[in-house]
């Protein structure tokens, strides 16, 4: 998040609003940009280029274009942005864009957890016999630190609830969990996946934190939670055998994912009190929607604190994330119709990282 001001917008279309007038609802919020005429106070909102970020230049002697800016020209002075409600609006404060320092486009990328890989040789260690009983050992090196796992006055219930009273101490936990495995020489044989399943669906705390399955010949168990970070150290207890690690594959916390978005428009409210909305309202609706992937863009602007925009004195850089998705909640690609407004705005290729740095 920002230093300073710190404001999250939601837009549950892929349209940027147009004309001078907002028409986005609350159960379908849009994003509007407002472009501030001169002196005059007349404006409009603004779906079409921001900034010239390439240039119509073309070698005399080869044809090919020159098309790179590397500090893109602005095409307006001063923006405001803009989340229509059902009330009044939610809007940052006027910005001058000379004082634009960076704009960032991230597509939506899945969230992918913590995974343990099970191949053939790590249970079919020298000795080992059908139906040995074998332990499986979770050394849990980190856990949730996003935001909904620890407030969801919301109700998304977008995962199982973490067992945080479990880990109350900066130590470690190991967490054992017994599994007879019938077929010791075929790691994901049918008996051996459905004995895994069982024993993590009958332990208190594993059922709340991963889950198991099939995947090529291979047993994946994968965290439930992002943050969750785990080793797995399985020991065939039967024949006594030399404890062996599973392969570890890291999470990848992704973008755009729900809980990400509904956990950025919760903490950056309570953050400021309400103050993230230019009004102060009773009650705080979510503009987020469970199961919706958002693409998201990241502005973020030099202030002068306290003559300037911004509520605290930490830092020299207010910032306003923009998140939006396709009408239907998938994540806006190439070609759907109506990203080519926030292509043209931010001179973007959907789907496509860029980052724009003045």
């Amino acid at each position: 998040m920002g230093t300073n001001l710190s404001q999250v917008f939601i837009s549950n279309t892929d349209v940027l609003e147009s004309g001078t007038s907002f028409t986005g609802i609350a159960s379908t919020p849009e994003i509007g940009i407002w472009n501030l005429a001169g002196n005059s106070g007349a404006g409009a909102y603004v779906n079409t280029a921001l900034y010239q970020a390439t240039a119509d230049l073309t070698d005399l002697d080869t044809g090919e274009s020159l098309a790179a800016i590397a500090n893109p020209l602005w095409l307006y002075n001063n923006l405001q942005f803009v989340q229509g409600t059902s009330g009044n609006p939610i809007a940052t404060p006027m910005i001058n864009t000379r004082n634009i320092r960076r704009i960032k486009y991230d597509p939506y990328q899945a969230f992918v957890g913590t995974k343990a890989t099970i191949a053939d040789a790590t249970l079919n260690v020298a000795g080992a016999l059908d139906n040995d009983e074998y332990n499986f050992k979770f050394i849990v090196k980190s856990t949730p630190t996003d935001y909904l796992s620890f407030y969801d006055q919301e109700g998304l219930n977008l995962f199982v609830d973490f067992p945080l009273g479990a880990f109350n101490t900066t130590n470690h936990k190991a967490i054992n969990m017994s599994v007879v495995i019938p077929d010791v020489s075929d790691a994901d044989a049918a008996g051996n996946v459905t004995a895994v399943q069982n024993a993590i669906a009958a332990h208190p705390l594993l059922s709340k934190m991963v889950t198991a399955a099939d995947v090529g010949t291979d047993i994946v168990i994968t965290a439930i939670h992002p943050g969750l970070v785990f080793e797995l150290i399985i020991q065939n207890l039967s024949q006594d055998t030399t404890p062996v690690d599973c392969t570890i594959t890291g999470q990848v916390l992704g973008v755009g994912n729900d809980w990400q978005v509904a956990g950025e428009e919760i903490r950056t409210r309570g953050r400021y009190g309400n103050f993230n909305r230019m009004y102060l309202p009773q009650n705080m609706p979510l503009y987020t929607t469970k199961g919706y992937f958002y693409d998201k863009v990241t502005i973020e602007y030099e202030h002068n604190w306290p003559t300037s925009t911004g509520i605290a004195p930490a830092g020299t850089l207010n910032q306003v994330v923009l998140y939006f998705t396709d009408s239907d909640g998938t994540a806006p690609v190439v070609g759907d119709t109506g990203t080519a407004t926030y292509d043209d705005a931010f001179g973007i290729t959907i789907a496509t990282a860029a980052e724009f740095i003045w």
